[in-house]
């Protein structure tokens, strides 16, 4: 008879072998690649075959630099820490620097004692699958460039995006006008479609986990929730959202059948609603995105994740999700009854085009009903999408550009890679500002203590501020600002074994855990 424990390990070396040997084929592919179009850029260009050998083997030498870069062990001491900009329950997230090469990005680091107290290592591991299954040149999903861990802990290294996210863009202007949800939900249809056709269901679709790059282009983050498309889900973790399995059954349990239309509101909706960042960091969370099979313990598959799109986009337009309530399981009650519940205040009913709400309409419906359900082609058809080319969608202008976006931040990215932070001063110190204006400020200590890194022969101690005030905005940052903070929370812990070198194209180096079993987890999204 073989054991729970002996089958978990057999499948995780599986998994581990699959994605090792799909990642070289991947890069035999593109290394080829790249050698093709050499020889016809070089045939174009009648050169000497001498000529052509020299570059020839330049390109060889090139690949050659890139593979023993990517071979090389990291450790938190090769980033130099610039600014906190995301705090949660299991990490942080910072702002830093590589030291060899200057380049700038988010570092998102993970108590791993904390992550198995809370049973998180497999969303970790689920959120690795999914940006290892990610080309590198999706422009859909924030990107990871390295992963690898201490004894302590588990960092990620991330794209950074310094736009923030799209809840912070709600608390900065309330509502968005129809046309800019419009563009935002285009967006977001070829994100979510670009997280299905890798075969798995996002399942934590909401404003926290839209993040904006710096030309107001938006990416997905935290992935953590993740699940492959193989079967029907049979139940989401109801920990994740503040629902103990009894508060799931009971919500259940109180929906009755409706002959709502969705055209009228539920009065209790009138009182004021807040949006209150501070849930980013609690164990609690938030349900309001949450479709009702998924409350319902039912199986549920993609169209899960167009239910929660269609309430984002309701929040965009009205300035409140549709089922908010004080409590957590009222608006899980109000989900379940979804048809007595939903509807559009008469306030955007008079503003709003009756295609824009025809679609919301279309999403927040039973799942046999729902656009998406059949395929993604079903929600590019509707009438309030015409007119969008969805080929150039993101090589348009976006509505919005975020403060200190565009070229300004081009500009500033220059200058922080350029120099070094620590002959800088104050200088440096103010472009940290302005690259992180968007993010929530930690100006207090961190809590967590920085792991003691090895300095090599001659290398100076490097300073490690460990909180820099970022401006007055209240946006976060993928994975590494309240945002961040949010999907740390929903995190993972990981196994003894986490390393490797980029989404696309990263190396994990597997080793043997106690037990003699090969355990590796990927990556993680920023937050």
């Amino acid at each position: 008879m073989i054991s729970h424990s002996t089958r978990e390990k057999a499948k995780a070396t599986k998994a581990y072998l699959e994605q090792k040997y799909a990642i070289m084929k991947r890069e035999r592919e593109e290394s080829q690649e790249r050698r093709n179009k050499l020889e016809k850029q070089m045939a174009a260009m009648r050169l000497t075959e001498r000529k052509k050998e020299q570059y020839r083997q330049e390109l060889r030498s090139k690949e050659l630099q890139s593979l023993r870069h990517q071979r090389k062990r990291l450790a938190v001491g090769d980033f130099q820490p610039l600014a906190v900009i995301g705090r949660g329950a299991f990490g942080e997230v910072r702002l830093v620097r590589k030291r060899d090469s200057g380049e700038i990005f988010a570092l998102k680091s993970l108590e791993k004692s904390a992550m198995v107290l809370k049973n998180q290592v497999g969303h970790v591991k689920a959120e690795r699958d999914i940006l290892a299954s990610a080309d590198q040149d999706n422009n859909w999903l924030v990107t990871l460039h390295y992963s690898f861990q201490d004894d302590h802990r588990l960092y990620m290294i991330m794209e950074y995006l310094p736009g923030g996210d799209l809840m912070g863009l709600l608390m900065k202007e309330d509502t968005l006008n129809e046309a800019t949800t419009r563009f935002y939900a285009a967006e977001m249809v070829l994100a979510i479609q670009s997280v299905h056709d890798l075969g798995y269901i996002h399942r934590d679709m909401k404003p926290d986990n839209v993040l904006l790059d710096a030309h107001g282009h938006l990416k997905l983050t935290d992935l953590g929730l993740c699940k492959k498309m193989d079967s029907r889900v049979d139940l989401l973790p109801v920990s994740q959202h503040a629902m103990n399995p009894e508060q799931a059954a009971d919500a259940a349990a109180a929906a009755t059948r409706g002959g709502g239309d969705g055209n009228s509101v539920d009065a209790s909706r009138s009182k004021p609603f807040s949006r209150n960042r501070q849930v980013a960091f609690s164990t609690v969370g938030t349900p309001d995105y949450i479709a009702p099979e998924v409350l319902a313990q039912k199986g549920y598959g993609k169209e899960c994740d167009w239910w929660s799109m269609g309430v984002i986009l309701y929040e965009c337009l009205v300035g409140y999700p549709p089922f908010y309530a004080d409590e957590p399981v009222q608006t899980c009650r109000k989900i379940v009854n979804w048809k007595q519940s939903f509807g559009f205040p008469p306030e955007a009913i008079t503003r709003l085009s009756p295609q824009c709400m025809d679609f919301v309409r279309r999403l927040i419906c039973n799942a046999e009903n729902r656009l998406g359900t059949g395929s993604v082609e079903e929600i590019k058809r509707h009438p309030w999408f015409n007119g969008v080319n969805w080929a150039t969608l993101r090589s348009i202008q976006a509505p919005y550009v975020p403060p200190g976006g565009g070229s300004q931040f081009d500009y500033v990215l220059d200058q922080l890679q350029a120099n070094d932070p620590n002959q800088s001063g104050p200088q440096y110190q103010e472009l940290v500002c302005q690259i992180t204006s968007n993010f929530d400020k930690f100006t207090e200590p961190c809590e967590l203590p920085v792991p003691v890194q090895p300095l090599a022969l001659g290398q100076a101690p490097a300073s490690a501020p460990m909180g820099i005030a970022h401006g007055t905005n209240a946006m976060r940052l993928p994975l590494h600002s309240p945002a961040l903070a949010r999907r740390l929370l929903y995190s993972a812990t990981l196994p003894s074994s986490y390393e490797s070198h980029g989404a696309g194209h990263s190396s994990a180096n597997a080793t043997s855990n106690s037990d003699g079993a090969a355990s590796d987890i990927g990556s993680n999204h920023y937050n």
